[in-house]
């Protein structure tokens, strides 16, 4: 059996990297980001000049290579059984491109994540997006994507991501099966939301106590 892979996703400023690099620390994971590659990192600042619609066919064609090639490591890695937690995963695809007016059709015949590695559980973060943009918008290694205009439809696109799965959506057949969460750290502090993220994970992957245990 694969070793587990905890995708955290969901909303610029939900606190997504403080809950990954707490899980890592918590079971011993190799914690990594996606897009994966600095190749691709800088090639999405480069396309449509900086804009965030300027160029939406580019962004979408590097988002889903950064994906297909990623996932070629994240096998490596399961396969030598490391246990990882990644900051974003294959949903994102569909989120951000939905914010940019890209059908979820178009979007999985791009990344075709019937191929792809599937994830041992998701947690989904929101937040409020004035708040979530509060959190973040003096980070200097902020991309562009996040600001106010793009984080309020991504904020309604990440709701929207949860509830189509949720109901089984057909294009989403691939995650139908894989435990998930959503959580809403809005007044929520980080204890807090961790607590509430390991209850989840240690309900969905018992084996997860053992290795924090470890």
């Amino acid at each position: 059996m694969s070793s587990p892979w905890i995708v955290v996703t969901g909303l610029d400023g939900s606190g997504k990297s403080h809950l990954v690099d707490w899980l890592a620390g918590k079971i011993g994971a190799k914690p990594f980001r996606l897009p994966y590659h600095p190749f691709v990192r800088d090639c999405l600042a480069r396309s449509g000049d900086g804009s965030q619609f300027g160029d939406v066919h580019t962004d979408r064609l590097l988002f889903a290579l950064d994906g297909r090639l990623a996932n070629y490591r994240i096998r490596q890695w399961r396969q030598e059984g490391l246990a990882l937690v990644s900051q974003r995963g294959w949903t994102d695809n569909f989120v951000f491109g939905a914010v940019q007016g890209i059908s979820y059709e178009e979007i999985e015949e791009l990344l075709s994540s019937s191929e792809l590695e599937s994830a041992s559980a998701y947690v989904h973060m929101i937040a409020e997006p004035h708040a979530a943009f509060a959190r973040i918008k003096a980070d200097p290694d902020a991309d562009k994507f996040e600001t106010p205009d793009f984080l309020i439809p991504q904020y309604n696109e990440t709701l929207r991501l949860f509830t189509e799965i949720g109901r089984k959506n057909p294009i989403f057949k691939e995650f139908h099966n894989i435990p998930a969460t959503l959580v809403d750290t809005t007044k929520m502090t980080n204890a807090e939301v961790y607590e509430a993220v390991w209850g989840f994970l240690t309900t969905a992957l018992p084996a997860l106590r053992d290795r924090a245990a470890n």
